[in-house]
């Protein structure tokens, strides 16, 4: 089933990103009112934004809220920086994803975790065009010996590990790079793509407290026309 089916919401799926400690939560953003789901600054915040953009936003607090609440902790607002990342309250760290009909929010403690970061997708081939500025040389030549579609469909998993791998790093580096920053090694041996499965992002340079070599440990899952990733990165593990 394609993810732009409106009438199809996957649930309960991107708990199995993640382990021991993280709280996740997922709803339809269709299903949210901005006046109700959102505390008073986050209705300042999002106040001029289109509706799309209204729903999607209250859909990843009202997640984040949740899982506050399966945590034990207090409620509280989920604002942008000035880098536009999500800001969660003290002692709390999270990550969060959301598209037009599916939204969903990961938070642990700070004590217990470094970072989070979680991205979806639509399961779909990478466009041949975006290959060269998603993927390093050596994943392009990897890619190289698969046939299409199952080429793009790696790209677009390595697109997505990317992604959710720049967020748990963002956390704990603030550094911006692009997609070259990092490579996304996956099981080998794979001649076709799993229903789900783990894979690692390698730094290609130095970034805050990651070194060239470091690696951000994370799993995928493929359902309902999507692909979701997700990454977790513990305290000691360059988080400190």
């Amino acid at each position: 089933m394609l993810p732009s089916d409106p009438t199809f919401v996957p649930r309960g799926l991107a708990t199995r990103l993640f382990g021991d400690g993280v709280a996740v939560c997922e709803l339809d953003p269709r299903t949210v009112d901005p006046d109700r789901g959102l505390l008073a600054e986050e209705r300042t915040a999002i106040a001029r934004a289109i509706e799309s953009r209204r729903l999607q936003y209250t859909a990843g607090r009202v997640c984040a809220r949740d899982a506050m609440r399966a945590l034990g902790e207090p409620l509280g607002p989920v604002l942008a920086g000035e880098d536009r990342a999500p800001t969660f309250p003290d002692g709390l760290v999270g990550t969060i994803t959301h598209t037009q009909w599916w939204g969903a929010a990961a938070l642990a403690r700070a004590e217990t975790h470094a970072a989070l970061g979680i991205d979806v997708e639509p399961d779909t081939p990478l466009k041949a065009q975006l290959f060269s500025s998603v993927l390093t040389p050596d994943e392009q030549r990897e890619l190289e010996l698969h046939p299409e579609p199952l080429r793009g469909l790696f790209g677009k998993l390595i697109f997505s590990a990317k992604e959710c791998a720049y967020k748990c790093q963002y956390t704990v580096s603030r550094t911006f790079y692009g997609f070259h920053g990092m490579r996304i090694e996956l099981p080998p041996g794979l001649s076709e793509l799993p229903e789900d499965g783990t894979f690692r992002a390698i730094f290609l340079r130095d970034a805050g407290e990651f070194r060239t070599g470091d690696a951000i440990e994370g799993r995928f899952v493929r359902a309902a026309g999507y692909v979701m990733t997700g990454a977790e990165l513990l305290r000691d593990s360059r988080g400190r």
